[in-house]
């Protein structure tokens, strides 16, 4: 858990941002390398892949590079559109020729020090290596391929996605007026917790400790493609940012439903929406099914068979196996189920998948 220590200035300072930037990064990630995507981004993912030009092919080898994540530098602060927090919470408004303007003026210093988090040259991945060798200069193929994937792909999407998220942070500057930005900050994510003392404690798996944010604030940015955790970024000197996942449909602050609440189970069962769920995880044999499940190979195969029937599901043969993928209409119905399918994915990966 990291914990951020608020002082009065960091809560003047805190305010949200709308990030171009950001939806490239997170729509462009592969779950194997990051963890906190959802269904939203699956689906944009199918409608847009055939479409990704050829010149993207830099940047998407950036994001997809390392499991420990993006160079901090692709985050850069724009000094020059700062806000401060108002009565009624304004967000900046990012446009993303200055957000990759921004990456293009990142000091040699900053460049080299951000890349040595990765380890030795032997270690780097291939994206990351080629980046070191050519230096700064080498971040235009980067920002020349975010350019063009965002053209092609994710302009026709943004304006729909822009208003979800101006819908989200007027919710939550409602939360702020009504109840204090503490009540605001502590809705943002079960993974964010705001403690009285002026502490938001982080839940990021592996990375504990605290951070004073220095009188320089949290800039909050609410992403569609975001729905199974929350990002930060820490920063010395300027605001730390943070990543977090639009609200559920009951509000900014909204909590959890019980797990007992399950709409998708008064609908298909609880063991048929158990199956789904674990097919959504990733596309897996009837074999592989029971075993996540717990269950006999004829009872998984007769859950598969009937999510088959609701056009829930596809199934294909894959040798002498049949391996079962969730079909549009599957994908559709989990989405509008994301709270008990990211409980649901926390239980699949306690219970591991067979070798």
């Amino acid at each position: 858990m990291l914990a951020l220590r608020f002082g009065v200035a960091d809560l003047a300072n805190t305010r949200f941002a709308v990030s171009p930037l950001d939806h490239l990064l997170t729509g462009a990630a592969q779950h194997g390398v990051h963890t906190c995507l959802g269904l939203r981004r699956d689906r944009w993912w199918r409608e847009i892949r055939r479409h990704v030009p050829q010149r993207a092919a830099p940047f998407l080898d950036l994001v997809n590079a390392s499991p420990a994540g993006l160079p901090n530098f692709m985050g850069a602060d724009l000094d020059g559109v700062r806000r401060r927090l108002t009565d009624e919470l304004d967000a900046v408004r990012r446009r993303l020729t200055d957000e990759l303007d921004a990456v293009l003026a990142v000091p040699q210093q900053t460049f080299e020090h951000d890349l040595a988090m990765y380890g030795t040259a032997t270690q780097l991945p291939v994206a990351l290596a080629r980046l070191r060798d050519d230096g700064a200069r080498g971040l235009r193929r980067i920002t020349d391929g975010a350019w063009a994937l965002f053209h092609s792909c994710l302009a026709p999407h943004w304006p729909e996605i822009s208003r979800r998220l101006e819908a989200d942070i007027a919710d939550r500057a409602r939360t702020a007026a009504r109840a204090g930005v503490g009540a605001m900050l502590d809705s943002l994510h079960p993974n964010a917790h705001w403690r009285d003392e002026g502490v938001l404690e982080c839940t990021l798996g592996d990375p504990s400790g605290d951070f004073a944010l220095g009188g320089c604030g949290l800039e909050l940015r609410p992403n569609y493609f975001v729905q199974n955790g929350i990002g930060l970024l820490l920063a010395e000197g300027r605001p730390s940012l943070l990543v977090h996942p639009l609200a559920t449909r009951g509000g900014a602050s909204a909590k959890p439903a019980p797990a007992s609440a399950d709409g998708l189970a008064a609908v298909l069962g609880p063991a048929r929406a158990r199956a789904l769920r674990a097919i959504e995880a990733a596309p897996c044999s009837t074999t592989e099914l029971a075993r996540l499940l717990g269950i006999s190979p004829p009872s998984a195969s007769a859950h598969a068979a009937a999510l088959r029937a609701a056009g829930l599901i596809t199934t294909r043969r894959d040798g002498k196996q049949v391996r079962h993928a969730l079909s549009e209409v599957g994908h559709d119905l989990l989405l509008d189920n994301p709270e008990a399918a990211a409980r649901t994915g926390a239980e699949l990966k306690s219970i591991g998948r067979p070798a």
